[in-house]
């Protein structure tokens, strides 16, 4: 009896020692596999730390070129039921989120009325007259776009596209030099080789303190250093010197080789393979269906790559210049080659939307024009100090390059892209 239970005593005290021995290894166990986690999780993070994005990066597109396409177009922040939207919309020609374009499309009643045949019908018949605008272009008119970030500070308001000029600063050479010559002189600021012309703005100038500031820039990050664009995609040039004199050349083309685009494109190629500048060019068209959409589509693009390549530090929209009545030719012998004038425009927050570093992209403007005149005078026309923004509130360092005019050979443009890139990467080295 008494056996039986000291064996039954002993059972148990075995059975406690196993539990108590399980336990002791389990905790073992997690308390070693948390050690063990963590330092996983420091030598992931170590490695995520020094690993190469921008290679990474480059890697993929590579690879899988559509993800530069995409990342390039400035479409990132399209989610994939935004392309899909798209898509129902091309095909289908209505939107899902908007009634009134459900309607227009499964009646032609109201497809007449929304796109502005009856409206204008109406309008005629009520006294009026042609000028009118129809529901599908005052939606787009008054479509809100968020506004990005200028520096760290953060920008509330909203604004509509309309409220960017339609089209680039554009005046006739001899002409309206003259006039340039005639303004005001508080309209016109100069000092040595710089000229700048303020007819817009009641803004004070000093160029001579703004050329003895730094501008400002941080080359630290990896990744591209400059972005090209182009609000007015379309904006062409002639194909040879033949079509001068004649009538009925488009001022406008989608063919990139003879279009700002073929500018952009070797201004881009010239950074990167002679002065190692790494660039985006984006060559997406804005100004589509025309010019009143295009700040606003541009606004889009540039924000995206932004936000997608921080590294970025210089930002660049190339136009041509053009006149209404007859075609635009500055062109100036350089080298024994003819190449075309560049005008520098500087916009300002004088039309009240919200644009206090514009001051630093005029820096930068007088900066280049210097450089521009000292090696190759009479290149670069007077810097224009606008009323308008054009944008430039995305990035310090921001300016539209007008480089020659309609009148101008594509051949004409592309030389002066080369003397560019050289004044770029001069002001870049002057400032580092």
């Amino acid at each position: 009896m008494i056996k039986n239970k000291i064996g039954s005593l002993e059972s148990k005290i075995v059975v406690a020692l196993k539990i108590l021995l399980f336990i002791f290894v389990a905790l073992f166990a997690i308390k070693l596999g948390t050690i063990g986690g963590n330092m996983l999780y420091k030598s992931d993070m170590e490695i995520v730390k020094s690993l190469d994005v921008e290679m990474f990066r480059k890697t993929l597109n590579n690879s899988l070129p559509i993800i530069e396409t995409i990342y390039n177009s400035g479409g990132i922040s399209t989610s994939f039921y935004g392309q899909a939207k798209d898509l129902v919309k091309k095909v289908f020609h209505f939107e899902l989120s908007r009634p009134v374009t459900i309607l227009s499309a499964q009646s032609a009643v109201f497809y007449d009325y929304y796109h502005g045949d009856y409206q204008k019908y109406i309008a005629q018949k009520s006294g009026g007259n042609d000028q009118y605008i129809s529901f599908a272009d005052l939606e787009i008119e008054n479509r809100e776009v968020e506004k990005t970030e200028v520096g760290n500070e953060p920008q509330k308001l909203t604004e509509k596209l309309s409220e960017e000029p339609a089209s680039s600063i554009a005046y006739n050479d001899d002409e309206e030099d003259r006039k340039m010559d005639n303004l005001p002189q508080d309209k016109v600021v100069s000092s040595g080789k710089i000229k700048i012309n303020n007819p817009e703005t009641d803004y004070k100038i000093n160029i001579d303190e703004l050329l003895g500031q730094p501008i400002k820039f941080d080359f630290s990050k990896k990744g591209p250093k400059v972005l090209i664009y182009h609000t007015h995609t379309t904006e062409g040039y002639l194909k040879n010197a033949s079509e001068l004199n004649k009538k009925g050349i488009p001022e406008r083309t989608n063919d990139e080789r003879y279009n700002v685009v073929r500018v952009g494109e070797e201004l881009a190629r010239i950074l990167e393979s002679k002065y190692k500048i790494d660039v985006i060019h984006n060559a997406t068209v804005h100004n589509y269906p025309n010019d009143n959409v295009a700040y606003g589509k541009s606004l889009t693009t540039a924000s995206n790559i932004l936000k997608s390549y921080p590294s970025i530090q210089f930002v660049f929209d190339i136009h041509r210049d053009g006149v209404d009545d007859r075609k635009l030719r500055v062109v100036k012998e350089i080298n024994k080659k003819n190449a075309a004038q560049v005008m520098f425009v500087v916009g300002t927050h004088s039309s009240k939307l919200n644009h206090p570093q514009w001051k630093e992209n005029l820096k930068l403007a007088i900066k280049l024009q210097q450089k521009l005149n000292e090696k190759y005078p009479g290149l670069a026309r007077p810097i224009f100090v606008s009323k308008n923004r054009y944008n430039q509130h995305l990035s310090n360092n921001s300016l539209i390059i007008e480089i020659g005019g309609d009148g101008n050979l594509v051949s004409e443009c592309v030389e002066s892209a080369k003397y560019v890139a050289e004044a770029i990467n001069d002001v870049i080295n002057d400032n580092k």
